[in-house]
């Protein structure tokens, strides 16, 4: 039995569980070298969400989870233009926990940062909105940065 970290990925036709070392082997076309080009102040070695997700489905939702049970996000698919990253690497050790590892969830281009998710631990597609434990309002999203640590 395996101890490394996986990242399961739900859609309405498959479940599967992906380690770093299965990122690491999927083609070129999926991979993105430097997440920071991207998503200006984040780094990592990264994979699209699109090629771990196979047949979609009827999905309209991208319900993510991370490993801390207190924390959940819940995005509309058409929230994510550009796509979605999933970061497994930084200088070609796996993602730190310091920098929101060992998988960290990430939108280019998004305008709330609470979305790219630390310590993600499952996405699922669904055609209904999940769980999502974000700030409701710009105060309660100005309060929950102005006391969090730089990651």
């Amino acid at each position: 039995m395996s101890s490394e970290p996986s990242l399961e990925i739900a859609t309405a036709c498959a479940r599967k569980a992906w380690t770093r070392a299965e990122l690491r082997a999927l083609p070129s076309s999926a991979q993105v070298a430097d997440a920071g080009m991207l998503v200006p102040g984040k780094a990592g070695r990264a994979v699209w969400l699109a090629a771990l997700l196979g047949d979609t489905g009827p999905a309209a939702f991208v319900n993510l989870e991370s490993s801390d049970p207190g924390f959940r996000v819940s995005l509309p698919i058409q929230e994510l233009p550009r796509g979605a990253l999933v970061v497994y690497e930084l200088g070609g050790e796996a993602l730190p926990a310091h920098k929101g590892g060992p998988f960290r969830f990430l939108v280019p281009g998004h305008e709330d940062e609470c979305v790219h998710v630390k310590s993600l631990a499952r996405v699922e597609l669904a055609a209904t909105r999940g769980r999502d434990t974000r700030p409701a309002d710009d105060e309660a999203h100005r309060a929950l940065h102005a006391k969090k640590k730089p990651i």
